[in-house]
């Protein structure tokens, strides 16, 4: 008899076997097919992080070129914004165009052009990406990964405050830039530095300014702070005018002789001792008149300093960017253009469109940071050059000391270091060495604050005398706005407490209270001070230390010298309020004995000496508290 007979695998019927099997096999597919999903999803999120992350460096490097140009849009949609190319969108050949390469990843960004709002502020569009490149051929992108980040900055433009002292005529004055394009000034006028001799020598209360022939409305106002009395402007139809004692303009308005077909966007002024200007063109040159004694105009020079003629503001010439590049890189199609400019006494520097430092000027110390403390010319190196940065480090801001030929220079880098060349006479090198030894000079710039540790804003702090300055600094930290300072204490100016005198030769902490914060944006009119340190705080309050011989740190306090514990600068009640004051939005101390501050009514307050009228308040008395300066009320809108 025959037995049917049936398959089997440890029991199991084949077909169920095969059933099973192939369920398996689905199972296992589909696990792969969803680890690879996962591995895909996972690899896209890293790709579009490096995407970020790109446009996070994009926008860093868009924000320091706008703050070196003071906030005017130097690239285009055309020459856009990318790693390899300086602030115009010019490419810099010896730079690479990548940020970051390993094995088939690439990362880069590219910045649209700036749109430039109606309220202060600069919208700014950063496209990060990330390309996979096939492994076989370099050249070519197999996929890219994009992000797109977009910043509005903002930035304080109108209304301008100003402040100036002239020791030539032993002059002060308070100028005041409304929004409607209307100039005041007050304080002393025997220079016709505010307007010929019919106003009289001196004016205790704000007047009209009356511009230059042509001009319906100033944009911007400039003059020296302590130093000479000179007063200059950039005008409606975009030329710069000065007026005023020594080397620069005179008892009328002298136009800036640059040719008639360029734009002034921007200019600087300098009193301390020497008197020039220069301003910065459309083309982005910048341009030099005044006392050239030291070479400071990048203008070679072949008598001694005390027989030097000056350069006349009619016919400014070049500060030579292009002497100090000669021989630009491979590739590059733009030549070095100016972004920022600053200049004090017998030394000029530029931050130039590759975000490095360029000076001209006295060098006995180092100041110019190339390596030597030689000449080039009688006095000085008239030829700019690059100042030799640490890792080559771009720079965000420079500051010069009073005097600037002794100190030498301050730089903010792009890595928010504070950096410094010239010599330690006043212990700002940061060593610890208190002794006045002109000696301890550096030749190359030297980072004087801990890596890491990032500062949004520098400024710098005279006292009248040779080798008497004080640094001072604000921690960009959100969380901490520290405000440290260093250098010299005659006045108590560090603001760190205990007794005045003597020299700071290590950071000390400017003492605010707890929980005040000190602000890099509401501070850049703060940019050099004299005789004292005031900081606005992110809350809108004004701290001072320093000197108050006549009143100038407006806390209330005895007017005497030495104040080295910060106290609150007593700005006015609002209307109707007993314990709500008038915030402030700006400050310029740069008159040794008289500050100003802008409040968010938009009015002016002053305070300290006031023999020539320089509070503009109608009187000649010396004032321990702000008092508002009597500009016409339609004329402060804010």
């Amino acid at each position: 008899m025959l037995r049917g007979h049936r398959d089997s695998v440890s029991g199991f019927a084949l077909p169920a076997v095969l059933i099973a099997s192939v369920v398996m096999l689905i199972v296992l597919l589909s696990s792969v097919s969803a680890a690879s999903s996962v591995r895909v999803a996972l690899d896209e999120q890293y790709y579009n992080k490096l995407a970020q992350e790109a446009a996070e460096a994009g926008q860093a490097r868009a924000e320091a070129c706008l703050k070196a140009s003071n906030y005017v849009a130097t690239w285009t949609n055309s020459t856009k914004l990318r790693p390899d190319t300086n602030c115009s969108g010019g490419t810099l050949g010896s730079v690479s165009k990548y940020i970051a390469q390993y094995g088939n990843v690439r990362t880069t960004f590219e910045v649209s052009a700036p749109i430039t709002g109606t309220s202060s502020s600069a919208k700014v569009t950063v496209t990060g990406m990330t390309e996979l490149v096939r492994q076989s051929n370099t050249a070519s992108v197999a996929q890219t990964f994009s992000q797109t980040l977009v910043r509005t900055s903002s930035y304080n433009d109108m209304p301008q405050i100003a402040s100036g002292a002239g020791w030539k005529t032993g002059g002060h004055n308070g100028y005041m830039l409304a929004t409607n394009g209307t100039l005041y000034a007050w304080g002393d006028n025997s220079g016709n530095q505010i307007g010929d001799s019919s106003l009289g020598l001196t004016l205790p209360s704000p007047v009209k300014v009356e511009l230059p022939a042509g001009v319906t409305k100033v944009k911007k106002v400039f003059n020296s702070g302590q130093g000479a009395s000179i007063l200059c402007i950039l005008g409606s139809d975009d030329h710069a005018y000065c007026r005023g004692v020594g080397g620069l303009g005179g008892t009328t308005w002298t136009r800036f002789g640059i040719p008639l077909n360029r734009k002034v966007i921007d200019m600087v002024v300098n009193g301390f001792g020497a008197d020039n200007a220069c301003v910065i063109n459309d083309l982005r040159e910048a341009w030099c008149a005044g006392v050239n004694d030291f070479g400071q105009l990048g203008r070679a020079i072949t008598t001694a300093p005390t027989n030097q003629a000056t350069v006349p503001i009619s016919a400014p010439t070049k500060f030579r960017l292009d002497l100090a590049n000669p021989a630009p890189p491979a590739g590059t199609t733009l030549p070095l253009q100016v972004m920022k400019i600053e200049m004090k006494d017998w030394l000029t520097c530029v931050i130039a469109s590759d975000l490095r430092p360029y000076c001209a000027g006295v060098n006995s110390e180092g100041q110019l940071g190339r390596n030597t403390t030689t000449y080039d010319t009688a006095g000085g190196r008239a030829t700019p050059g690059r100042a030799l940065m640490p890792g080559d480090v771009g720079v965000i801001d420079i500051k010069l000391p009073y005097h600037g030929s002794f100190d030498g220079v301050f730089y903010l880098g792009y890595d928010k270091s504070v950096y410094h060349s010239g010599h330690n006479g006043a212990g700002t090198s940061n060593t610890g060495n208190t002794s006045g030894n002109i000696t301890d000079l550096w030749e190359l710039p030297r980072r004087i604050t801990t890596a890491g540790i990032p500062y949004g804003a520098i400024f710098s702090v005279g006292v009248e005398g040779d080798n008497k300055h004080t640094m001072c600094m604000i921690r960009e930290d959100p969380a901490d706005g520290l405000v440290w300072c260093i250098g010299d204490n005659t006045y108590g100016q560090t603001g760190n407490g205990g007794s005045c005198g003597g020299i700071k030769g290590n950071w000390v902490t400017f003492n605010l209270p707890a929980g005040e914060k000190g602000s890099a944006v509401l501070n850049p009119e703060a940019g050099y001070q004299m005789n004292s340190v005031m900081v606005i705080t992110t809350s809108g309050k004004v701290y001072a230390a320093g000197d108050n011989t006549y009143g100038k740190l407006g806390t209330g306090a005895a007017m005497a010298g030495c104040n080295p514990t910060p106290a609150q600068v007593l700005m006015p009640f609002r209307p109707g309020s007993a314990t709500e004051r008038v915030k402030a939005v700006a400050l310029a101390n740069g008159d040794e004995y008289t500050a100003f501050i802008l409040g968010d009514d938009g009015r002016v307050y002053s305070m300290g000496r006031n023999n020539q009228g320089q509070l503009g308040d109608g009187t000649t008395t010396n004032r321990n508290v702000p008092v508002e300066a009597k500009i016409p009320r339609q004329a402060v809108i804010y």
